[in-house]
């Protein structure tokens, strides 16, 4: 069980990493930051939720088993937040900050 929240550490680590570091270059830094912090709200939002939907139905399906409740909670919540952060990195790419509207200077000011 350890080793499972080992691996969800190392792929929260490398998704939040990727996701910073493709930030799209020549767009207005406000608006980018904005953008990123919408979409880390939103992930946070959904894989907390989630988390606790699946924990509190696991306890009370099985009151003695709050070990394995809180390890399918954070599981379950760490891999949706895992999703929306790659999901919402390829829209904010794609399709709030698309190739074709980006400053090619790459100076970031709009």
């Amino acid at each position: 069980m350890h080793f499972m929240v080992l691996i969800l550490m190392f792929l929260l680590g490398a998704v939040v990493w990727g996701f910073f570091h493709a930030n799209p270059r020549g767009v207005p830094p406000l608006r980018l930051a904005l953008v990123n912090a919408a979409i880390l709200l939103a992930a946070v939002a959904v894989g907390a939720l989630v988390g606790s939907v699946l924990y509190a139905d696991a306890v009370g399906v099985k009151a003695g088993e709050k070990g394995m409740a809180t390890y399918l909670g954070i599981m379950a919540g760490g891999t949706l937040f895992l999703i929306v952060i790659a999901v919402g990195g390829l829209l904010r790419n794609l399709l709030v900050f698309p190739i074709s509207k980006r400053d090619q200077g790459g100076s970031g000011a709009a």
